[in-house]
């Protein structure tokens, strides 16, 4: 067998593999509209809350467009502009749940940073297509490249370009295992937002804790797929025993059973220790995607967190409420990136860009400085750059 990198692919090759795997790459937005009367109005309802939250809290984020300027000596300006990336892909995943919410999470900062282009990219289900309700997000923020593929193919076609799919800047969006590992071998290329892959959630308890809650919002983590990792770490053995009677009670019934109960045996840990200092070490170390403080004193505890991809503090901040309708965006570092990555925000679709400015006697003031350190680098040119400007 022969193995060709895909960036030794024609663009007519790739083509033939994004077809075969994902049929028709044509955008399909144009036909979006008719799919409105399958989606019913507290499902919109739901949507439009959600997009008023996230664009309020995305909005805050992006305070300024240009820094404050710095004079360093007289007459030297230097400060930066925000600039937005041009071209900026969305992977949806779709394979085993609907995310319309990973729509919205993911547009809507690219579309307040002013991203001149937004392509987005998402798995069809059994019968060939998108699901509605996804298709009726993006719909309801304008998004209108929108092409069936999935999978390593659509991170493919985004990184490299189809006759039919344009090629981007920086690509944004969770996935399985495999989207992750494609995203980062197009870091070759192009940018990414981070590598999130599969779903986790830590939660902190102490004996105040309600096992109900946390069972309940461990259960939502591991529903997302048998990768899944959901984390228990107490002060209490009466609140980890009592949390494993609820997931008896509630896991019988849930529809996505079997991806719960699998996670948890793959990657479920139930950890009793003997202070919270220890829950807070181990939480530093782990660097979960989701943190959830369920203790009296959540707040000065969240204080000692240096790593975690969103916090949730306490009994009533729900895993969920970050899923969906809070306003914090859910796309999250996960395998333990939160040590060096931030969640999704609108900073991350675009960069500064610096400016610096001298006039003649502010280049003066800094000629010397200039000239000598050029010598000691053996550096002439950069000498001469400066010198020929006063040579009379």
């Amino acid at each position: 067998m022969k193995v060709i990198k895909l960036k030794d692919l024609s663009k007519k090759d790739y083509q033939r593999i994004v077809n075969r795997s994902a049929g028709t790459n044509q955008s399909i937005m144009p036909a979006v509209r008719t799919i409105y009367s399958e989606v019913d109005e507290r499902t919109i309802k739901a949507l439009k809350q959600m997009i008023k939250n996230i664009t309020l809290v995305q909005k805050a984020q992006l305070t300024k467009v240009k820094d404050t300027i710095v004079e360093t000596e007289k007459e030297i300006k230097i400060w930066r502009e925000w600039r937005a990336i041009e071209k900026v892909g969305l992977y949806i995943p779709g394979g085993k749940a609907i995310y319309p919410s990973s729509v919205l999470m993911t547009a809507i900062p690219a579309q307040i940073a002013g991203c001149q282009e937004i392509i987005m990219c998402s798995p069809p289900r059994g019968d060939g297509q998108i699901p509605s309700s996804t298709l009726v997000a993006a719909d309801m923020i304008g998004l209108k490249k929108i092409f069936k593929i999935g999978g390593v193919e659509a991170i493919g076609a985004m990184t490299y370009g189809t006759e039919t799919v344009p090629a981007v800047y920086k690509i944004f969006g969770a996935g399985n295992s495999y989207v992750t590992a494609a995203k980062m071998l197009a870091r070759e290329i192009i940018s990414i937002d981070m590598p999130a892959g599969p779903s986790e959630v830590l939660i902190i308890a102490d004996e105040s804790a309600n096992p109900k809650f946390i069972a309940a919002d461990l259960l939502a983590d591991g529903e997302h797929g048998e990768d899944s990792a959901c984390v228990l770490i107490t002060t209490s053995k009466y609140i980890a025993e009592k949390t494993i009677s609820e997931i008896k009670k509630q896991l019988p019934k849930l529809a996505t059973k079997k991806y719960a109960e699998e996670s948890l045996k793959r990657y479920g840990l139930f950890a009793v220790v003997q202070t919270i200092q220890e829950a807070i070490n181990f939480t530093n170390k782990y660097a979960p995607e989701h943190l959830e403080i369920m203790t009296k004193n959540s707040q000065s505890i969240s204080e000692q967190i240096n790593n975690a991809g969103s916090v949730f503090l306490g009994d009533w901040t729900s895993k969920s409420s970050g899923d969906y309708a809070s306003g914090a965006n859910h796309v999250l570092p996960t395998g333990g990136m939160a040590k060096m990555y931030p969640p999704l925000g609108v900073d991350a679709y675009g960069k500064w860009m610096q400016v610096q400015e001298c006039t003649k006697e502010g280049l003066r003031r800094i000629k010397e400085t200039i000239e000598t350190i050029a010598e000691v680098e053996q550096l002439p040119a950069h000498k001469n750059s400066v010198s020929i400007r006063f040579k009379s």
